[in-house]
């Protein structure tokens, strides 16, 4: 089975594979980000809907937080069932600024004298770091800032504290420490690659997709495979090609049109790139001159935080780069 990209496996639709349920289910991690609109009706008497008149079928969509459970959601709340409030990580729906305070509409469990960082909103001027919260209460907060662009109502932004948190709040996302650990989205299409960046808590705002990677097709000089692991020799390889990538690798002739196809390089060298290849044997070409390396173009080749990277915080940008149509 495919797995998401929190590793949930996935049935033949791209679901989440749930055998059975008992009791609450909690909500799922979501991949396709879609406007959640209903895509198709099955009719009375379709597969496995026998005693049904017929339903909308829904695809997975972003967390929408006009939804109230879509909200607490967002807002990061623990130990479900129970939804005890976790660190403040807020939405904010309305604004409003006169030249001395602003006034955040937003439920929120903050005290006064918190630090907070507001990101998000489509009208840049009430987005503020490291702003300290006055005249908290359960739907609105305040700060003392010059801003003021009037009343602005359908803003969808985010608030999150920036005070220090005690080492029993633990660190991550999901403990609601305002920091961001950095997915890999090498490989990934450009849609998966902002879908990761935003679950792991950037903001759209803060991500930027640059054009194109120059995608020339590389000349394939020689190719070899022992088992299914097969390489690719071609100049400067390594560079073009870096692990994670997706090849595409073309115009190879008999004995060697195995290793035609789409491939994700597993390992580099300054001439080389190695992938796992569906079928196994053992091939051994040299001397060959085929333009036929390369990379899948809208799928990402460099992001410019690299994975993994830990304390990045929330308010941090990243570019992504896909490769451009190949050439």
């Amino acid at each position: 089975m495919a797995v998401n990209n929190n590793g949930n496996l996935l049935d033949t639709s791209g679901n989440v594979a749930v055998d059975f349920v008992w009791g609450n289910f909690p909500m799922q991690p979501n991949d396709d980000r879609t406007d959640g609109t209903a895509v198709s009706v099955v009719a009375a008497d379709a597969s496995e809907n026998k005693q049904w008149t017929g339903y909308s079928v829904y695809p997975s969509a972003r967390l929408n937080p006009g939804y109230d459970s879509h909200a607490i959601a967002e807002a990061e709340w623990a130990n479900y069932p129970s939804f005890i409030a976790a660190e403040p990580n807020y939405m904010v729906s309305a604004v409003s600024g006169d030249g001395t305070t602003v006034t955040y509409t937003c439920q929120n469990y903050f005290t006064g004298g918190e630090t907070v960082n507001i990101t998000g909103l489509t009208n840049n001027t009430y987005n503020l770091s490291s702003a300290t919260v006055v005249n908290p209460t359960k739907t609105s907060f305040q700060v003392t800032n010059a801003a003021n662009a009037g009343v602005i109502t359908g803003q969808l932004g985010k608030v999150q504290s920036t005070t220090a948190l005690t080492a029993a709040d633990g660190f991550g996302i999901n403990s609601g420490v305002p920091y961001i650990q950095v997915p890999s989205v090498i490989g990934k299409t450009t849609a998966l690659a902002l879908d990761a960046l935003k679950d792991a808590g950037y903001e759209t705002a803060n991500i930027t997709t640059a054009a194109g990677a120059t995608n020339a097709a590389s000349t394939i000089t020689a190719v070899s495979r022992t088992g299914t692991a097969a390489t690719i020799t071609s100049s400067g390889a390594g560079a073009k090609y870096p692990v994670g990538t997706k090849i595409t690798v073309a115009s190879l002739v008999s004995p060697d049109t195995a290793l035609n196809g789409t491939w994700t390089v597993t390992a580099v060298a300054t001439n080389t790139v190695s992938f796992t290849t569906v079928t196994s044997g053992t091939l051994s070409t040299s001397s060959l001159s085929v333009a036929g390396l390369t990379g899948v173009a809208g799928t990402i080749k460099t992001q410019s935080t690299a994975a993994n990277t830990a304390s990045v915080a929330t308010t941090a940008t990243i570019t992504i780069t896909p490769f451009a149509t190949a050439s």
